[in-house]
């Protein structure tokens, strides 16, 4: 800040000595409290003014959450902070805060004057000042910056006190835990090494710039300012254990590396020794190999030589084997030519043997058909005379009949018409012919056949043409009705014929009855006399009407039995 400052707000309580020092981000005054209880210039009066504005790269009102912070602070003292004493607003990017003078040297001052620090020591204040900001931290403190030059300590006890400064606030990145763990690390950064400026390290790190301390604390520091964001909270009491303990992890550092380096030198020396003992080794093993492949080609060429000569007298002892194998097969070939022939000669004897009795048996089976078809024919002779006559005498009964009931129709017609002189009958004069005798079928007999597959009927097969049998042809009947399920037997004609006399009586009272329905009108007693016998005449017959049979039976077809 190079501009003129306007101070005039402050004047009525706090009376200006002089400016401090003027960094880039603030400028500090030095001043006293006016009033009566504070006329004497003592530490108690004394306090120090920290104007500072806007910082620079600031996204979220960095001055107002200072203003809340201040306010919380001067009703929330902690032991390791500077007493907070005030804060007002000088303008609408200005604000000054008043907290109380300290006599105690800052780390800034001692670091300058070329002050070191034992890690124990350093340890201890980070300590303070790590508690201190878990403490701001649980009191939602946003401005917890705190540089060299905010921390005091007292001579001799090293008493820790801080005061908090400003930061630019980030939009996307809120102050936490990891920002507080980078402060604490950038302190100790600048006790380790002694520069209060990190520009001062010119790029180089904690393990260039202090080689004597342990790599796991150069590598822990290194992880802590890390800015890259990440959800790994970090261990700062950890962190600062390990400060403290940092000599000790040196010297077994150290140690490890004295003793690494040993091994390394005896594990050098023990691939020397293994090297020298290989080579002695091959060399051995390539004196060895020598003498092996002398002697394998020695029994080599032993073993050729037996090796032939077995071979030899195998060929020798094989041809024998041979000749006489041969000689052998051709004795059992020859005397299988032998048998061979011999049952050639069996079985050429034996299929002319077969031959014959199969000629004999056709012959036999020729002569038993033509027997059978006689019997047939005659047996078919006989029924077809017994068929003719019983037709005769059924046609000569239907004759009768038929003459019969004409003289009966005919008397009754007289009879009728003497009463009536238009008449009308009918009668029903049905011819009924006699039934065609059906002949029955014979089927001719199947033709024998022989097996040729055999080996004993291979060279002379046996062929015949089956027998026809001439089947007479039967002359056409004249047609005849069909034969109905209730048609009666022969030895029923007798009651047949009564029953047909009933039925022509019964055709000629229907006759009558209609005949006399067509009279004029006539006496009652005579009317009632007609239609009683007409009635008489009816009633006995209507039996008969019933049981007339429907045509005249035939003789059932004689089917042919098959032969045996």
């Amino acid at each position: 800040m190079k501009q003129t400052l306007d101070l005039s707000p402050l004047s009525p309580d706090y009376e200006i000595v002089g400016e401090l020092d003027d960094a880039a981000e603030s400028r500090t005054y030095i001043a006293t409290r006016r009033g009566d209880a504070s006329k004497r210039r003592d530490d108690q009066t004394a306090v120090l003014i920290t104007i500072v504005g806007t910082p620079e790269g600031d996204e979220a009102n960095a001055l107002s959450h200072l203003a809340a912070d201040t306010k919380l602070l001067m009703y929330t003292p902690h032991r390791r902070l500077v007493p907070v004493i005030d804060g007002r607003w000088l303008g609408d990017d200005t604000f000054a805060v008043v907290t109380q003078r300290l006599t105690d040297p800052s780390l800034a001052q001692r670091l300058v004057t070329g002050e070191t620090f034992t890690n124990p020591r350093i340890a201890a204040i980070l300590r303070e000042v790590n508690g201190l900001l878990e403490w701001a931290r649980d009191q939602n403190i946003v401005h917890r910056a705190i540089s060299p030059s905010r921390v005091y300590l007292e001579p001799k006890t090293d008493r820790v006190r801080v005061a908090f400064a400003i930061a630019p606030i980030r939009r996307l990145h809120r102050s936490d835990a990891r920002d507080d763990a980078r402060t604490i690390a950038r302190l100790a950064v600048a006790m380790l090494t002694g520069y209060e400026d990190p520009r001062s390290y010119e790029g180089q790190t904690l393990a260039q710039l202090r080689p004597d301390l342990p790599s796991r604390l150069a590598e822990a520091t290194a992880t802590l300012l890390d800015e890259k964001p990440s959800d790994v909270v970090p261990d700062v009491a950890a962190y600062i254990a390990l400060i403290g303990m940092a000599d000790p992890v040196a010297a077994g550092e150290a140690e490890r590396e004295r003793i690494r380096t040993e091994i390394l030198e005896e594990q050098r020396a023990e691939r020397e020794k293994l090297a020298a003992e290989r080579a002695a080794f091959e060399q051995t093993m390539a004196i060895e190999r020598a003498n092996f492949e002398q002697t394998m080609a020695i029994e080599r060429a032993t073993f050729e030589r037996t090796m032939a000569e077995e071979r030899a007298n195998l060929e020798r002892t094989m041809a024998d084997q041979r000749g006489s194998f041969e000689r052998l097969m051709a004795a059992e070939r020859e005397q299988l030519d032998q048998e061979r022939a011999e049952l050639q000669r069996a079985v050429t004897a034996e299929r002319e043997t077969l031959q014959r009795a199969a000629e004999a048996e056709r012959a036999q089976l020729v002569a038993a058909r033509e027997a059978m078809e006689r019997a047939v024919a005659e047996q078919r002779a006989e029924l077809e005379r017994a068929a003719l006559r019983d037709r005769r005498q059924i046609d000569a009964l239907r004759e009768e009949l038929r003459r019969a009931g004409e003289r009966e129709v005919e008397r009754k017609r007289q009879t009728a018409l003497e009463d009536i002189t238009d008449t009308e009958d009918v009668l029903d004069r049905e011819e009924l012919a006699t039934p065609a005798f059906i002949a029955p079928a014979l089927a001719p007999l199947e033709p024998l056949s022989f097996d040729d597959a055999t080996p004993l009927m291979s060279d002379d097969e046996i062929v015949f043409e089956p027998s026809r049998v001439e089947v007479p042809v039967q002359e056409e009947a004249a047609p005849v009705e069909e034969p109905s399920a209730t048609r009666p037997s022969p030895n029923r004609r007798t009651w047949i014929l009564a029953g047909s006399a009933a039925a022509l009586l019964a055709v000629i009272g229907v006759g009558a009855s209609v005949l006399g329905g067509r009279e004029p009108a006539a006496a009652p007693a005579t009317r009632g006399t007609r239609t009683t016998v007409s009635s008489a005449v009816i009633a006995p017959t209507s039996p008969a009407v019933a049981t007339t049979p429907a045509a005249t039976p035939t003789a059932p077809p004689v089917a042919p039995q098959p032969l045996a």
